[in-house]
């Protein structure tokens, strides 16, 4: 059954509507004295010839307007974002991780993690590695588990010699329960970049971690892993010294979800923000600020999935410059003009659904709302872009 995709009377009323008012929807603007950096699932970003021609220009539009993106779900071949490269010019660079997510050989869905970046805005430096829980770290969890799982045996076999001598049923074996995280599902694949600064001014420099996190049944092991990640994460910020640039930015698509969205996502924000009273409360230590769990000013409650219901995608930003954004700049975001710190999400659903029917998504019916969600996930992506806006140092 072939996908089902917008037809060109479609697209043509959708590029209309991109052209005059896309920064309505959340596309940030492009700006001399400012950069916007983001992450952008594009769902299995493979073969050129699986998607539309409309569609990848559209997806150029996207992508244009960012002068650091972090890229998920790029397949096996390369064919996908070398196009949307190409479609930049020569002007961006591509930094891309060898595959991962399955064993060489073995069945799976073998993904690859991506920077497309603007050489003129944005400097490449010379780190690039994946990240993970070494043997060392593996083997201490699986004793820990391992321990745990005696415990209970030693604790049955009494149960059992006392049922016995009392004439009882004996009690069920204990199973062994695996931990809820060994290591990452896909390896995280970081690089390194710095923000040029003009004049005199110091760039901005930054570790740059790409993820895409576990999407399983369990949602306690999908929040396993990105606390895992979260860990991480906050021991490197604690470790100044030893960092290759003192700042850490993680983008990417977390898979966090919530049945209660609202409340689990005010848990997580409230977690998250405990970081700097807790984790990272020495002078050393680097400010955490994860800008999609705070509602915008502007746009509110913030998600990231084409459908609407979740933020699966996030920003993670552990800074030691003290010019970078903490969490407290969350609430004026966009109030301090059009190059000053910002955050969002660039909401193609209501752009498709205003341009085809006149109206945001949420008004839609229940059709409407299938045959847009059906095109726009396969075609374009089942993942909106997220971003953030810095100034140029010294603009």
């Amino acid at each position: 059954m072939a996908t089902k995709k917008f037809s060109k009377a479609d697209w043509k009323k959708i590029m209309k509507l991109a052209d005059s008012s896309a920064e309505k929807f959340g596309l940030p603007e492009s700006r001399s004295k400012s950069v916007t950096i983001g992450t952008f699932n594009i769902r299995k970003l493979g073969t050129v010839k699986g998607r539309s021609p409309e569609a990848w220009d559209f997806l150029q539009r996207i992508c244009e307007r960012f002068d650091l993106l972090a890229v998920q779900e790029v397949m096996s071949s390369l064919a996908g974002i070398r196009e949307l490269k190409r479609r930049l010019g020569p002007q961006y660079g591509l930094v891309i991780s060898d595959t991962t997510g399955v064993f060489p050989g073995a069945r799976g869905n073998a993904e690859r993690l991506a920077f497309l970046f603007n050489w003129t805005r944005i400097g490449r430096t010379e780190l690039a590695s994946d990240i993970t829980y070494d043997r060392s770290k593996v083997l201490k969890t699986l004793g820990e588990a391992t321990r745990a799982h005696d415990k209970s045996l030693r604790a049955w076999g009494k149960d059992v010699a006392a049922a016995a001598r009392e004439g009882d049923p004996s009690p069920a074996m204990p199973k062994f329960t695996p931990p809820l995280f060994l290591t990452f599902i896909r390896q995280p694949h970081c690089a390194s970049f710095k923000i040029p600064g003009r004049g005199s001014a110091k760039p901005y420099e930054f570790l740059v971690v790409n993820a895409h996190l576990l999407y399983g049944d369990d949602p306690k092991e999908r929040k396993a892993e990105f606390d895992a990640l979260i860990e991480w994460l906050t021991i490197r910020a604690k470790q100044r010294t030893k960092l290759y640039h003192q700042n850490l930015l993680m983008m990417g698509d977390c898979n966090l979800e919530f049945k209660k969205v609202d409340v689990k996502r005010k848990e997580v924000d409230a977690f998250l923000k405990s970081l700097n009273k807790k984790s990272l409360k020495s002078k050393k230590a680097a400010k955490a600020n994860f800008p999609l769990l705070t509602p915008h000013p502007k746009w509110k409650t913030l998600r990231t999935n084409a459908r609407l219901h979740q933020t699966y995608d996030q920003i993670a930003l552990f800074s030691h410059d003290p010019r970078l954004p903490t969490y407290k700049k969350n609430k004026t975001a966009g109030q301090e003009g059009p190059d000053g710190y910002n955050y969002g999400v660039f909401n193609f659903t209501d752009l498709f659904a205003t341009a085809l029917h006149g109206k945001k998504y949420s008004s839609l019916t229940g059709a409407q709302k299938t045959a847009i969600i059906e095109r726009a996930e396969h075609d374009v992506s089942d993942h909106m872009p997220a971003w953030f806006r810095l100034p140029v140092p010294g603009a």
